[in-house]
């Protein structure tokens, strides 16, 4: 029902026109839709809002003609560029994911979102040293509504190059613009975890236990597993092993718990 109506938004803007490029001519001296400025933005805005629609549904081949049609109206649009990067990483094709990412940026060099999407894509290729500064580039907007991940994605990058020390000040900074940030709650757990802080590592994970009510993933689970083993709680190591194996069985952390076992 959303892509239909995004269909329909999209005739509307375009009805005075059999086709979207013919509509450049004037009727009664009056320009066609897509001659104004407003009326392209919000054409271009109608086939982005339609390719996301597709992407949500799995759709992902279908996304992209939208995204061309509006990129025909604004080769320079950044949203459109930028979703169509998207696209090509979810169908692992970093060539031109890349590509149409720099297209983006070269529009929007600023746009928070759109860097912290990159740094994510090059996070996913192991490009750490690129994707951190690219994270600290996006960090600086302090009006971005999402920065709070942008310091929990800085974290995780610090955890891969073994700075400890960094990945605690960044998840407690995303914390601090967002205390709902249940992965950095987790990931200041396997940080102490990992300095041998047992009993701070503990905590944070109970706080992380309580917060999503239980329904943890094969990571919690293993996190959990490792630091009661840690604690000598074997009563609650078996009962996160016991979670692991009914709920996860086919997951990589299980094979690991079941691998660190013989």
């Amino acid at each position: 029902m959303q892509i239909v109506n995004r269909l329909l938004k999209i005739l509307l803007l375009t009805m005075s026109c059999l086709i979207i490029t013919a509509c450049v001519t004037e009727v009664d001296g009056r320009k066609g839709p897509l001659q104004t400025e407003k009326g392209r933005k919000e054409a271009i805005q109608a086939y982005i809002d339609l390719a996301v629609g597709y992407v949500r549904e799995g759709q992902t081949e279908q996304a992209k003609q939208p995204l061309l049609d509006a990129l025909k109206l604004d080769p320079s649009s950044a949203d459109a560029n930028a979703t169509m990067a998207y696209i090509f990483q979810i169908e692992k094709d970093p060539k031109l994911a890349e590509e149409y990412f720099k297209k983006a940026l070269s529009a929007a060099p600023d746009n928070a979102r759109i860097l912290n999407n990159y740094g994510v894509f090059l996070f996913q290729q192991n490009r750490l040293p690129e994707a951190k500064q690219v994270f600290l580039k996006a960090s600086q907007d302090n009006f971005y509504s999402g920065r709070s991940m942008i310091f929990e994605n800085l974290g995780f990058i610090s955890v891969q190059q073994k700075d400890l020390k960094a990945a605690d000040e960044y998840f407690q900074r995303a914390l601090l613009l967002n205390r709902d940030r249940v992965g950095s709650i987790l990931a200041l757990a396997n940080v102490h975890y990992l300095q041998g802080d047992y009993a701070t590592a503990s905590r944070y994970y109970n706080s992380f236990v309580a917060a999503v009510e239980g329904r943890q993933s094969p990571q919690s689970l293993l996190l959990g597993i490792r630091l009661s083993n840690a604690l000598n709680d074997r009563v609650k190591a078996a009962s996160y092993a016991s979670q692991l194996e009914q709920l996860y069985p086919s997951s990589a952390e299980y094979r690991e718990y079941k691998a660190g076992r013989k």
